[in-house]
C-alpha cells in the first residue's frame, strides 16, 4: 500500500511544480520586462522633471492672470456703474422737489381761483380772477 501511495503522491507533486515553476517563470519574465522597460525608457526622469517648468502650470498661471486682468476690468466698471447711479439717484431727488414745487405752485393757483384743474387733466383758466399778493407784481 504504501507504494501506492508513494506513486499517486508524486503524481500530484509534478504538476504542482510544473505549475509553480511556470508562474515563477511569468513573474520573473514580467520583472525583467519592467526592469528594461525602465532603464530603455527615453521619458525625463523624475529629477530631470522635476527641475524644468511645467507647461501646464505655465498656462495656469497665464489663464490665472487673464482672469485676473479681466476681473479688474469689472471692478472698474462696477466703480464707473455706482457712480451713474448714485448720481441718477441724485437727479430723481432734484427733479422730485422740482415736482414738488410745482405741485405747490398749481395748488397756490388752485386756491387764488386763478385756474381751475379738472379729473380729465384740463386746465381752465379764469380771467376775471384778481392775482393775490405777490403774483405778477413788478418792481
Amino acid at each position: 500500500m504504501r507504494k501506492n501511495y508513494s506513486v499517486s503522491t508524486s503524481r500530484r507533486i509534478l504538476p504542482a511544480l510544473i505549475a509553480a515553476l511556470s508562474m515563477t517563470i511569468i513573474i520573473g519574465l514580467a520583472i525583467l520586462a519592467f526592469g528594461l522597460n525602465a532603464l530603455l525608457n527615453q521619458n525625463l526622469s523624475v529629477a530631470q522633471a522635476a527641475s524644468q517648468p511645467d507647461t501646464e502650470v505655465a498656462t495656469d498661471l497665464t489663464t490665472i492672470q487673464d482672469l485676473q486682468a479681466i476681473m479688474s476690468q469689472y471692478q472698474v466698471r462696477e466703480t464707473q456703474y455706482q457712480s451713474e447711479l448714485q448720481q441718477a439717484a441724485e437727479q430723481i431727488n432734484e427733479i422730485s422737489q422740482q415736482n414738488l414745487q410745482y405741485q405747490q405752485l398749481i395748488q397756490a393757483l388752485q386756491n387764488a381761483g386763478l385756474i381751475q384743474l379738472t379729473s380729465d387733466g384740463r386746465v381752465f383758466i379764469s380771467r376775471n380772477a384778481e392775482l393775490p399778493s405777490g403774483f405778477g407784481d413788478e418792481d
